[in-house]
């Protein structure tokens, strides 16, 4: 079978490809995006089964042509070329994926589900580590309880580009943390006019025999150490999702998405404070960040010691609370740390690419339309799969480490 991937040369279209062209499902795998040298340096690069398309994915004719006698159609590259990219699919007949992320976006993809099913196709949206590994880790968390009030999503990462700022970056590079922290600087002050521009939201927590609304930016929640246990902890931010599409349909409220950083708890909360200031509308977010900037290399060792006991967040957590046995518990999954590092993070997006890809393929999955990861996957079995793929994998072969607690 025939596979169609934009973006096949760059960071997560490269790793997918290699990928799929070791599976006897695909003969051939085009890959396609505007610099013809660099498909053509990839197609060598990957071998026998790979050729060299150039395209304009915004091209919408140009692509429908090109695309015409492919089985599946791989965006590779963004949310904002996916609009024409699932149209030539369904004129072309040919199943879809992508690695997008978003709400806003979802909705819109989905607005085409009656077009894909009328054409027969698949079209898997969202399919990279967020929000589909975070989706799935949404879905079986949930699973573990009876009765479900709340899933929220923790995030404690910062990223630019193709590079990603994790835990262990400021484990391992004390010397050069300020500059290193420069190279994010457009991330910060994203996240900085996210909290001007975005309503807070309340976490459900249970408090003296009820389920009350809390917020954790002024009373903190519970977040999951990696080692067990749970810390008190404080976010800067708590929103309505902005990666994850955690399910609406299987918690009693609106899921959350709370943001911490990869930071150590001092510099956190610097940060932290800005984000305030920002929220309540004292300053603007670039003053803000000049402020934090500023404030660090003013006293750079105060700010950028890494004490002995820094227990860093996992950059992706999901956490249920809800009721099991007719008691309030609490069920957290996290990403495993061996897989907190910036080479991990693109293959947690390049693997499940492939795998849904793969599924396609094979027939295993046939629901026709737009459809999320947590409608057409299982969690623990595709966890597995995700593994299997990945070069190096956490020891205990495990994506996920899990915990449960009762709150009463």
């Amino acid at each position: 079978m025939k596979v169609f991937m934009l973006g096949g040369y760059g960071a997560v279209g490269l790793p997918a490809a290699k990928l799929l062209v070791e599976s006897d499902l695909v003969s051939e795998i085009a890959l396609a995006g505007r610099s013809m040298e660099r498909a053509e340096e990839t197609a060598a690069e990957i071998g026998d089964k790979a050729i060299a398309v150039q395209v304009d994915a915004d091209d919408e004719k140009q692509l429908t042509s090109l695309v015409a006698g492919y089985d599946v159609i791989v965006n590779s590259v963004s949310n904002q070329v996916a609009l024409p990219v699932l149209h030539a699919a369904i004129h072309a007949g040919a199943h879809y994926c992508d690695v997008g992320w978003g709400q806003d976006f979802i909705a819109q993809m989905q607005e085409l589900t009656a077009e894909a099913k009328d054409a027969g196709i698949t079209a898997i949206v969202c399919t990279g580590i967020s929000p589909c590994i975070t989706n799935l880790m949404g879905v079986h968390a949930a699973n573990q309880l009876d009765a479900t009030e709340q899933l929220q999503s923790g995030r404690a990462w910062v990223f630019q580009g193709a590079r990603s700022l994790t835990p262990q970056q400021w484990l391992k590079n004390t010397v050069k943390q300020l500059a290193v922290l420069h190279e994010f600087k457009d991330f910060l002050e994203w996240m900085l006019q996210v909290a001007k521009e975005t309503e807070s939201r309340t976490v459900r927590a249970y408090q003296d025999g009820q389920w009350v609304d809390v917020d954790p930016l002024t009373s903190s929640l519970q977040a999951p150490l990696p080692l067990g246990g749970t810390v008190t902890a404080y976010p800067y931010g708590c929103y309505d999702p902005l990666f994850d599409s955690l399910p609406q349909d299987i918690a009693s409220t609106r899921p959350i998405e709370v943001w911490f950083t990869p930071f150590p708890s001092q510099l956190h909360d610097l940060f932290r404070e800005q984000a305030l200031r920002v929220t309540a509308g004292d300053v603007d977010p670039a003053t803000a960040l000049s402020s934090f900037y500023e404030t660090i290399e003013n006293d750079p060792d105060r700010w950028l010691t890494v004490a002995n006991d820094f227990a860093a967040f996992s950059p992706d957590w999901v956490t249920a609370v809800g009721s099991k046995d007719g008691r309030a518990a609490r069920f957290n999954c996290w990403l495993a740390p061996e897989l907190w590092n910036e080479q991990s993070a693109w293959f947690l997006t390049s693997v499940p690419l492939v795998i849904a890809v793969l599924k396609i393929l094979s027939g295993e999955t046939r629901e026709r339309g737009v459809i999320t990861a947590e409608k057409a996957f299982e969690p623990l079995s595709f966890f597995d799969e995700v593994v299997a793929l990945l070069p190096e994998p956490p020891p205990d072969g495990k994506l996920i480490g899990e915990s449960f607690e009762w709150l009463e």
